[in-house]
């Protein structure tokens, strides 16, 4: 049988494997799992790494746990290759719209902390580096004046705290309040979303971060095991019943079906005519009613009854703005 090839070379193994000893204590089951290498190759390593490091071991739980003092000064620089390099600043440029918020100041923060370190080769990439990723964010929105509310939604999220959301909707000048257990913080279509459980209508329900006023944390803890969300279900990040949906792409349109993945449950035929036949199984049809519609007259509804009847009274209703024509 194949080798299964090695996580990292036996150098990067080493240095890798001080970095985590200096973080907190590891066994050797633990090191051969994170390294993907038998537990004789983390001894030998052991032994590599004591010869010049102050290697300290200690008996917990009937288990030997290896370990370097805390705050160690003698570990090797992280290297990084200019195409890793690339890789950075081009997930830092996707993010754009997050200027002003806690998210891009710690990335920031990573990379100047990485910058420092790169060698001449490398850093004179740079500049070109930062020429070659260029995001296009439409439309934009500004989350700069919620810094407080992002930093209290992160606190939330990563300590399983339950909040008061103070939360703003559209065209309604009074604050709606929802006690509310944030699941996960959604990235989607260059905009931030908290999907999680609300105790006010007792329901998954999702919140656009920029309609939120004001974030108190509690000190009540949640449990999310039993009730987080399943986004393989929905075509966008809205909550519905998940139905079977056909829709037909006509010949021009065809290769853009097949060149890219709109659902995880999508299924492509293509037809004899030359045009295809999308076959999803997703929930959420007032969003997927928009999508369909962005098609023009290149896509056609065949199921569900319910989805055919909304896009042609969404369709019937823009037709009337434009009487006579």
């Amino acid at each position: 049988m194949a080798r299964h090839p090695k996580k990292y070379s036996q150098v990067g193994r080493i240095e890798q494997m001080m970095r985590g000893l200096a973080s907190r204590g590891w066994t050797i089951k633990e090191l051969a799992q994170e390294c993907e290498v038998s537990r004789r190759q983390v001894i030998r390593d052991l032994d590599r790494i004591a010869e010049g490091h102050p290697l300290e071991d200690t008996l917990e739980g009937g288990e030997k746990v290896y370990r370097l003092p805390l705050g160690y000064k003698g570990l090797p620089p992280i290297p990084i290759t200019k195409f890793e390099l690339m890789s950075l600043c081009l997930a830092k440029s996707h993010l754009e719209y997050l200027r002003g918020t806690p998210f891009l100041d710690d990335l920031d923060s990573v990379i100047g902390k990485v910058r420092v370190t790169l060698p001449d080769q490398v850093a004179n990439h740079l500049q070109r580096i930062l020429q070659i990723a260029v995001p296009l964010h439409r439309p934009n929105r500004h989350y700069g004046k919620q810094r407080d509310v992002i930093e209290s939604l992160r606190r939330a999220l990563l300590l399983q705290r339950r909040v008061v959301l103070s939360y703003k909707k559209p065209e309604v000048s009074k604050l709606t309040l929802y006690r509310f257990d944030p699941f996960a913080l959604l990235l989607y279509k260059d905009g931030l979303y908290i999907k999680g459980w609300s105790h006010v209508s007792r329901e998954l329900r999702t919140f656009a971060v920029e309609r939120i006023q004001k974030v108190d944390l509690t000190d009540e803890l949640f449990d999310i095991s039993s009730s987080s969300p399943d986004m393989d279900q929905t075509f966008g990040i809205f909550e519905g019943p998940p139905e079977t949906v056909r829709i037909r792409f006509k010949k021009d349109v065809a290769y853009l079906l097949n060149e890219r993945q709109w659902h995880p449950t999508q299924k492509v035929t293509r037809l004899k005519n030359g045009a295809v036949l999308l076959h999803m199984r997703v929930g959420g049809m007032e969003e997927l009613c928009s999508w369909i519609l962005s098609w023009g007259p290149e896509a056609k509804v065949l199921a569900p009854p319910r989805l055919v009847k909304m896009v042609a009274e969404e369709l019937q209703a823009a037709a009337r703005q434009y009487p006579g024509r």
